[in-house]
């Protein structure tokens, strides 16, 4: 993909297709912006998930139930490849600096499936306390713009 932005309607249309049981809202007034909520199954466990995207921005995932859950002991961290807020972490699913994602992708085609491999990752973490996902962990949620 060349990295131009793919426009909300694309991306709205695209995710209707994919994945039917997500719904969509619109994020602020200029149309540039949209939210999906929609439940997942990756392994054992339903987990209801939200996908906030608005142009030159990262996608960010939440978990919105179960609430996930954290092993403080743990060596990898309470709760490893998540980005703050500790209360309402956003899943890390990609390292922006290796520029794994850009906005001529499509969330549904990306964001959705990499959200399910985070959340398989995670529930084998639970039992293993080793987490299997690989990647780097940053610290803060960074803008397209923002990228080198």
């Amino acid at each position: 993909m060349d990295g131009s932005p793919l426009p909300i309607t694309a991306q709205r249309d695209r995710m209707t297709r994919l994945w039917p049981n997500f719904r969509f809202g619109h994020l602020g007034r200029s149309g540039e912006g949209g939210r999906w909520v929609g439940e997942v199954r990756p392994q054992f466990t339903r987990f209801l998930i939200e996908l906030k995207y608005t142009l030159f921005n990262m996608p960010q995932v939440r978990v919105l139930r179960p609430a996930l859950v954290r092993l403080p002991a743990n060596s990898e961290g309470a709760l490893p490849h998540v980005y703050p807020p500790a209360d309402d972490p956003v899943l890390c699913l990609f390292d922006p600096n290796a520029k794994e994602w850009d906005a001529g992708m499509y969330l549904a085609e990306t964001t959705i499936p990499w959200s399910f491999d985070w959340l398989a990752c995670y529930e084998l973490w639970l039992m293993t306390g080793r987490w299997t996902g690989g990647g780097r962990h940053g610290s803060l949620i960074p803008s397209v713009e923002s990228l080198p």
